[in-house]
């Protein structure tokens, strides 16, 4: 896991998020499993910005079910849908699924991001999905998120998937 530090120096100019989520590290060939760093001890109240910042938005809007937001219904994917109701059995259909919501997460993210303040390094460029593995109850997914910047974040989410 990812220990957490900044410098003061590092939120100049920048807007912040709770750290919903930690353990994304920069691309060097390694991957990480990220964690719920608002419910782990000692983490939770930690503060984020830049990739990671956008990282937790793509990870929060492909969790959010589609309609489930009341004033905003275009919000988040059918990922999380579809995974729940039991519709995707096959490694092929998830990575069907997770290519679709990807063009909502991209149209989603883009529409909130300010083009003229938000630093390129927290605005969406794409996202690909490296590896893709349903297993019993278990979706692994292997994530690689671009930034407008450059920078890319991969990370490893482990979702608990309805089975029939």
């Amino acid at each position: 896991m990812a220990e957490l530090s900044a410098s003061i120096y590092d939120y100049i100019g920048r807007t912040v998020d709770y750290l919903a989520f930690d353990g994304a590290k920069p691309d060097n060939g390694g991957e990480a499993k990220l964690s719920p760093a608002m419910v782990m001890p000692g983490k939770s109240g930690a503060l984020t910005t830049g990739i990671q910042k956008l990282v937790q938005r793509f990870i929060l809007e492909l969790l959010t079910e589609k309609g489930s937001l009341q004033y905003q219904p275009s919000r988040g994917t059918l990922f999380m849908t579809y995974l729940r109701i039991g519709y995707i059995r096959t490694t092929s259909q998830l990575i069907a699924l997770f290519n679709s919501s990807e063009l909502d997460i991209r149209n989603n993210l883009r529409l909130e991001e300010d083009f003229v303040n938000d630093p390129l390094d927290e605005r969406y460029a794409n996202a690909e999905l490296l590896s893709a593995t349903l297993s019993g109850d278990m979706a692994y997914l292997s994530i690689r998120i671009h930034s407008q910047a450059g920078d890319s974040r991969s990370v490893i989410y482990p979702l608990r998937v309805t089975t029939v």
